[in-house]
């Protein structure tokens, strides 16, 4: 007698071993209606070898009872669709890296142009400021150079008769503490992002097995966790591994 077999599609795979799923399609005669419908209907089917993909189509035919649902086995493969498929999804998620790679690069260029336009800006401000605060008389130009000073930084703290200089020095040393941080912020990213971009270095298997990292650590996880670690090293170890990265 001849075994049942079918013809279907490949619709779930890799959640089980040697197991998928096949959706097959069948006309089914209502009477009520006294027509033809579509069913579908899903097999799990057994797939020795793990050779299946979604999207294929392939025919499956009866065997004895393999588990509590599965009494079909792949027969054939009519149509390689599903691996063609998965070719074509490997070569776009390769693509898509390539691109956000180059978008990351165009980004940090930006970034750093933009940093940098803003600490000449910060270093532009700081020395108009020092030179200010060393004449007594000053002249309307000046005076119109420090009310636009005060406006851009917010400060509020010189009187009018521009005689309290030390409250706007005060700010503007604010100012020059909060540059140096950005610029200490700027340089530990940097760090960073070059250590993470040589994981083949001993120096980022020392950094790992310090702070516990692994390869299923997720990378912004990865990436706290160094910058923990270069928080707590001393200069020597900073500086070590900036001239080695």
């Amino acid at each position: 007698m001849a075994r049942q077999n079918f013809i279907g599609l490949v619709v779930s795979q890799g959640k089980m071993d040697k197991t998928i799923k096949v959706r097959v399609m069948q006309k089914v005669f209502d009477k009520r209606f006294q027509k033809e419908f579509l069913k579908k209907k899903n097999f799990l089917v057994h797939d020795e070898s793990n050779i299946c993909r979604e999207g294929d189509l392939i025919r499956i035919e009866a065997t004895r009872p393999l588990s509590a649902r599965k009494f079909f086995a792949v027969a054939e493969i009519k149509k390689n669709k599903g691996q063609q498929f998965a070719k074509y999804q490997a070569e776009a998620k390769t693509r898509v890296k390539s691109d956000e790679a180059a978008e990351r690069s165009i980004f940090l260029k930006k970034r750093a142009a933009n940093d940098l336009l803003v600490q000449r800006s910060l270093h532009s401000d700081l020395d108009a400021v020092q030179s200010l605060r060393k004449k007594d008389n000053l002249t309307s130009e000046e005076i119109e150079r420090i009310e636009k000073l005060k406006e851009k930084y917010g400060i509020a703290t010189w009187d009018e008769d521009m005689k309290n200089k030390e409250l706007f020095q005060s700010d503007i040393t604010y100012l020059a503490s909060k540059l140096r941080s950005i610029e200490d912020d700027l340089s530990l990213n940097k760090l960073i992002h070059d250590i993470l971009a040589h994981p083949e270095k001993q120096s980022y298997k020392d950094i790992c097995s310090a702070m516990k990292i692994t390869d299923k650590t997720a990378k912004n996880i990865r990436k706290n966790l160094i910058r923990k670690y270069l928080k707590q090293a001393d200069s020597e170890v900073l500086e070590k591994l900036r001239t080695e990265f």
